[in-house]
């Protein structure tokens, strides 16, 4: 029984929050939406901010443990950018509004998400893996791999080629694809070969 308020709660609270973000909801907005009273919510979390912290713990981990799994992989350098962009756009597809919502709230609510991102369990590792695949990547640029990139500029790449079409879906489905969603499909089925293909042939020396 707990359990199931819990989680009629959360998932409430997941929806609400992934539609209008933390500011733009209350307490009272997650209890009409899970279909219980509001003494019965505080009971069972207390405040908004513990409802959200575990909503975004969700968030966070659904669009990142797929990627450190990526990045600590024992593959050469660009298997590992392939292996990275499935990550992301595996997870965007899957959960169309995840990307947007870690974005805005980075933006707007900035100084308790980053407190959230902090806490996280194996933080450490993700730290570590994305600082040896930096290091791959000077590595390969210095020994004729692939052209000499920053780092840093490869990563923005590549989450942006990923992640853009599902932050930018309002745009795209309403002025470019406003009378042709299957297109807009096929163009998300074919992102991860077509995000690749870009990075990788930008790489080549």
């Amino acid at each position: 029984m707990k359990q199931d308020v819990e989680k009629k709660i959360i998932d409430a609270a997941r929806e609400l929050f992934y539609e209008k973000g933390f500011t733009g909801v209350t307490v009272r907005d997650i209890a009409n939406k899970a279909e219980v009273n509001l003494a019965l919510l505080h009971y069972y979390f207390r405040t908004k901010d513990k409802i959200f912290e575990i909503v975004f713990k969700e968030a966070f981990a659904l669009l990142f443990k797929k990627l450190n799994k990526a990045l600590s992989s024992d593959v050469n350098l660009l298997e590992k950018i392939k292996l990275i962009v499935e990550s992301y756009i595996t997870a965007a597809t899957k959960y169309p509004q995840l990307a947007s919502f870690i974005m805005h709230e980075m933006s707007v609510n900035k100084d308790v998400v980053w407190q959230i991102i902090y806490s996280q369990e194996g933080k450490k590792d993700v730290n570590d893996n994305y600082n040896r695949f930096f290091q791959e990547i000077v590595d390969a640029g210095q020994n004729g791999i692939i052209k000499n990139i920053d780092p840093k500029i490869l990563f923005i790449d590549i989450m942006s080629l990923s992640l853009f079409p599902f932050m930018a879906n309002a745009f795209l489905t309403g002025f470019l694809y406003s009378e042709k969603k299957a297109e807009y499909n096929e163009m998300i089925k074919n992102r991860i070969n077509r995000t690749c293909d870009l990075i990788i042939n930008d790489l080549k020396v």
